[in-house]
């Protein structure tokens, strides 16, 4: 099925659900849409996160069968993509297969018609495009949560940094650490870079909580949803960057009606 990508209005907003919110813990990665599936759970942990996933991803009021996904495109508006549940999209195929869980198979495919329209992620991204099937594959979490959200990331220690791991910056990452041990409220994803752990090279984790007390830092990845912790030194020699909010951070979350 082909669609039209463009931009519709909005008559009324039919939410997902909060028990539709909650099943991003469990949903698996089958793709290389780690910085997608990562960000949504740990949007999903916060007041304001539920808010925007809430704003963001909708069910259609005339059409069960259809979510509606919101993108803010390179120069701030806010578009719908309108993806069926009940039938594949064009060149989608594979993914209609494999990831089950309709609301994120459905931004996965307005990611990446997005991405095959404005061309906006990072080079360094865009690059493996010319090799691969779909183009919501291999994006900069930074990037996602500011075209999904409309707010850039808050907190991003080193994510463009031509760093090895996160020693060199230990002291903004102990000064962030310190307040996730206080403030719990918050939406924190932590990314490998070219050193594999677990047997995967950049790969982003949900940052799930901080004990410095304990000296823990404990982390989560999609393609198993298996949690691990390790001391605060094994995480700054493990991980590249540390990209996210606090939920403060999200309060003033753009509301304007569809352009």
């Amino acid at each position: 099925m082909k669609c039209s990508w463009q931009p519709q209005f909005l008559n009324f907003r039919a939410s997902i659900s909060d028990k539709e919110i909650d099943e991003f813990k469990d949903a698996k990665q089958y793709y290389s849409d780690c910085y997608l599936m990562t960000s949504l759970e740990a949007l999903s942990k916060i007041p304001n996160g539920r808010k925007i996933l809430k704003n963001q991803l909708q069910h259609d009021d005339t059409n069960p069968k259809q979510i509606n996904c919101y993108l803010y495109n390179p120069s701030g508006k806010r578009l719908k993509y309108p993806i069926p549940v009940n039938e594949v999209v064009e060149g989608y195929n594979q993914l209609y297969n494999n990831q089950k869980n309709d609301i994120i198979r459905s931004l996965d495919i307005s990611v990446g018609e997005y991405e095959k329209k404005y061309k906006a992620k990072p080079l360094i991204c865009r690059v493996k495009d010319t090799f691969n099937d779909f183009a919501f594959e291999y994006n900069l979490p930074s990037h996602f949560l500011n075209i999904f959200t409309g707010i850039k990331p808050t907190v991003n220690i080193a994510e463009s940094d031509f760093n090895v791991d996160l020693t060199g910056h230990k002291d903004e990452v102990m000064k962030l650490f310190e307040r996730m041990d206080k403030d719990k409220n918050y939406s924190m994803l932590i990314s490998t870079g070219i050193k594999a752990h677990n047997g995967h090279a950049w790969h982003v984790y949900i940052l799930e909580d901080v004990d410095l007390k304990n000296n823990i830092v404990k982390v989560k990845e999609k393609r198993g949803n298996v949690s691990e912790t390790m001391s605060v030194d094994e995480a700054l020699k493990t991980f590249k960057f540390i990209v996210g909010y606090f939920d403060e951070d999200l309060k003033n979350t753009k509301k304007e009606s569809l352009q």
